[in-house]
């Protein structure tokens, strides 16, 4: 069953697709917390363990093994993985959430990316021909 999407609450209108095993394996890390939807290819188990390894090493997280010879293991390395990728997601956007509205900071990043006839972006440039009272109301929200 194909899932809708109901595109009046989507902020981006496009979509990074999967492009191969390992192209896009941690493009939601890079890319979620500024609202734009990709796709994870998890068909490797070994590639996503690494992967594992690697965000909890760049994230300074612990990281044990799930030893490729245990039991159920590809279920628990994927499940660790998309457990991983939610993690770091949540954590980048809480960092746009309480970011302030400065030259090449987070919360500037997302807006600034925004489609110009979004309601967000359009609330955005108003905000900022009107100063900084309505940036900090804008930035409550």
């Amino acid at each position: 069953m194909e899932a809708k999407v109901n595109t009046k609450d989507r902020i981006h209108f496009f979509h990074i697709p999967v492009m191969g095993t390992s192209f896009t394996i941690d493009t939601p890390i890079k890319v979620a917390h500024y609202g734009i939807s990709s796709v994870i290819s998890i068909i490797d188990h070994r590639l996503t363990e690494d992967m594992r390894k690697f965000h909890c090493d760049q994230a300074g997280r612990p990281y044990e093994e799930i030893p490729e010879r245990s039991e159920d293991s590809r279920a628990k390395r994927i499940t660790a993985y998309l457990n991983l990728v939610n993690d770091l997601v949540r954590e980048n956007f809480r960092k746009v959430r309480t970011s302030f509205f400065e030259t090449g900071s987070e919360i500037v990043k997302y807006f600034e990316m925004l489609p110009d006839f979004s309601s967000l972006k359009r609330e955005y440039n108003q905000m900022l021909e009107h100063g900084k009272a309505e940036m900090e109301a804008l930035q409550e929200r």
